[in-house]
């Protein structure tokens, strides 16, 4: 079989790139392809750790060890890294390159060695990938040119996913954080990350709570993701935007003729989850004749579709979201107490922005630069020193989604070799809303008009009814203008 024919690295992880899955379950499931394509008996990717230079072992197949870490130049790996040969060692004895010590603490015999470097599309190493003991026979000359194209794929992957260097010149990646396209490692968040893997390891009933903008839905995916459920379906309910008089038969189904218009059976959400998870975004905004039944189907999993009799079961898993205060509209009387209970089995609480500190602020900012920098296929701008310490000191109101349209705007507009503090689409920066005239000849009006949406709305705080009294159009007018933004092209390692 050629290596055309063959399946690819890349086909394997197709469907984990756009998801919070753990970074190591996505890395796993590359380097299983690469031991299965190369008939080895083990396999690992080593990175590059941008912070201290060393090769970690991100993937291998070493049960008895949780981590390598190799000092640059140490082993054959560490060899690979610094030259960037292709090594096929038929026998380690007695190679100097060849470090003893894995095997010693493992108890595993390494009896032959292939390893080639990952590059990035520039050409810069940013790790090893390495096979060890061929199941039959030596590795040969086409195993070698298979570990180079295999190799190529691994960096192709790695650059759809949040792994990623420091800036534009940095040799290493960021390691940090469990989840792809969740980014940052303040105290908060890496509480935060054990939490999601608890809750994912269980089948309780999940509440996310966290200010608009902070990333409600990619942690209800996260917990979805990593759980036994992750081949089910995710089925997303936005509770905010469906008309009272639908919610019901959208969240239930209905039986035909159960109301004018109902000419068929239509299965609800409930019913399309089955097998995966229901995640009921902003929650409070249920009414309360539907947080009955939404209760009853928690503790007996049984429901009826409108205008139906028969009882319905479904095997789904209900995770909620929320930034309302649930505790006060309970003492109103605008939400039932124990559905509340219900609901918070496990509790996933997401800090704002501003209490994360600048450490995060700066990763998530130059994550989404080389994200939108490869979107728009625009060349890669680093920020200025005092454009990332104006965003340090802003208190992000819209939080980590005002952030990701902040530079998404820069990325687009700016036309000099440093994105500047003018550049920001921040309140009390200089030049920051410009007049269209203010913008560069020959920018597509496509990019001016997104451009001007977005700041509209982050002036708005995303009150979607008063930015579009602003730019004098109807509110459905610039929510179908904001669907066809979305519907665009995406890299699937964007986070939110």
């Amino acid at each position: 079989m050629s290596t055309r024919d063959k399946p690819s690295v890349l086909h394997s992880v197709a469907n984990l790139l756009e998801r919070p899955v753990a970074k190591d379950r996505l890395l796993r499931t590359m380097v299983d392809r690469v031991v299965a394509e190369l008939d080895a008996e083990r396999g690992t990717l080593f990175l590059v750790d941008a912070r201290s230079g060393e090769l970690v072992s991100r993937v291998a197949h070493l049960p008895e060890l949780t981590e390598i870490r190799l000092p640059p130049g140490k082993g054959v790996a560490g060899h690979v890294a610094q030259t960037g040969d292709l090594i096929n060692l038929p026998d380690v004895t007695g190679d100097k390159r060849f470090f003893p010590g894995i095997d010693k603490k493992t108890g595993f015999v390494t009896r032959s060695m292939l390893v080639a470097p990952v590059r990035d599309s520039e050409g810069t190493i940013r790790g090893v990938l390495q096979v060890l003991n061929r199941r039959t026979g030596r590795f040969g000359e086409h195993d070698e040119q298979l570990l180079v194209d295999l190799a190529e794929q691994v960096s192709q992957a790695l650059e759809r996913t949040s792994i990623r260097p420091v800036g534009d010149r940095s040799v290493g990646l960021l390691l940090d954080g469990p989840f792809n396209n969740i980014i940052g490692e303040c105290p908060q968040m890496l509480a935060l990350y054990e939490r999601i893997l608890a809750a994912a390891s269980a089948d309780a009933t999940v509440l996310v709570r966290g200010e608009s903008g902070t990333g409600k839905t990619l942690v209800a995916k996260a917990v979805h993701d990593n759980s036994d459920r992750h081949t089910g379906p995710f089925v997303h309910v936005d509770c905010t935007t469906l008309p009272a008089g639908l919610i019901e038969s959208e969240l239930f189904g209905h039986e035909r003729g159960a109301f004018t218009g109902a000419d068929s059976q239509v299965p609800g959400k409930f019913e399309l989850a089955e097998g995966g998870t229901l995640f009921l975004d902003e929650i409070g905004d249920l009414p309360i004749p539907l947080q009955g039944k939404l209760l009853r189907f928690l503790q007996e999993h049984e429901f009826e579709r409108v205008g139906g009799r028969e009882i319905l079961r479904a095997d789904v898993r209900v995770v909620s979201a929320t930034n309302a205060d649930l505790e006060a509209a309970m003492g109103e009387g605008r939400f039932r107490r124990d559905l509340y209970y219900r609901l918070r089995v496990v509790e996933l609480t997401i800090p704002p922005l501003k209490t994360r500190g600048p450490r995060d602020i700066e990763s998530l900012a130059e994550h989404f630069l080389d994200l939108y920098a490869r979107r728009y296929r625009r060349p890669y701008r680093p920020l200025s020193p005092e454009a990332m310490a104006r965003l340090q000191r802003y208190d992000w109101p819209g939080n980590v989604r005002e952030l990701e349209h902040c530079i998404e705007s820069a990325v687009v507009l700016c036309r000099e070799e440093v994105i500047d503090t003018p550049h920001l689409a921040l309140p009390g920066t200089s030049h920051a809303t410009p007049s269209l005239g203010g913008y560069p000849p020959g920018t597509p009006l496509i990019e001016v008009e997104r451009d001007h949406l977005l700041r509209t709305l982050e002036s708005c705080g995303h009150n979607r009814s008063e930015a579009a009294r602003l730019l004098g159009i109807g509110r459905n007018t610039l929510a179908r203008k904001l669907a066809k933004m979305e519907a665009a092209p995406k890299d699937p390692g964007e986070p939110r």
